[in-house]
């Protein structure tokens, strides 16, 4: 596993995306394009031509969005309650979501040689990427996102509807 090195900004932008923070919309999604710009710099060395992002929808798409921007390779969507999955043709493939709780939605179409990235990752799942995983932070904080605006219990705020601006 590789966790991003943390400095002022990175800790700055962090407090912004924690379920927390109380920031939902463009401000949330600009810290999480940021977040996704910082962590693609691990993937530089990669051919453009031959790397592919999977955006995790809908959660993973402005974290994807700045890693794509970074790296200037190819990118698409999955919406894991609507799509079946379909490898992207490039050496390179790097699946996409902005929270990984269990891990089980990522699990259910990893391959070995493929990479995954996170802005967070619940501890407990992260044993199941070993050295497949990239993320901003790990976290021992898990609950179920609900329409809510703080956490209570095993409910918190839905980062993709706070993403969204819908909390």
């Amino acid at each position: 596993m590789f966790e991003i090195e943390k400095n002022s900004r990175v800790n700055e932008l962090i407090a912004i995306t924690k379920s927390n923070s109380g920031i939902s919309g463009p401000s949330l999604a600009k810290a999480h394009m940021e977040l996704g710009e910082l962590l693609a710099e691990k993937f530089l060395e990669l051919d453009p031509e031959d790397t592919t992002i999977v955006a995790m929808l809908r959660g993973g798409l402005f974290f994807a969005e700045g890693m794509y921007f970074k790296l200037g390779c190819k990118f698409q969507t999955y919406d894991p309650k609507k799509d079946t999955f379909v490898r992207p043709k490039t050496k390179n493939v790097i699946l996409v979501d902005s929270v990984i709780n269990t891990g089980k939605t990522i699990m259910a179409i990893l391959e070995p040689d493929m990479m995954v990235a996170s802005c967070v990752i619940n501890q407990k799942a992260v044993s199941l990427f070993d050295k497949q995983l990239y993320t901003i932070r790990v976290s021992e904080n898990s609950f179920v996102g609900a329409e809510v605006l703080q956490q209570k219990g095993d409910k918190g705020p839905d980062t993709t509807m706070r993403l969204f601006n819908l909390i």
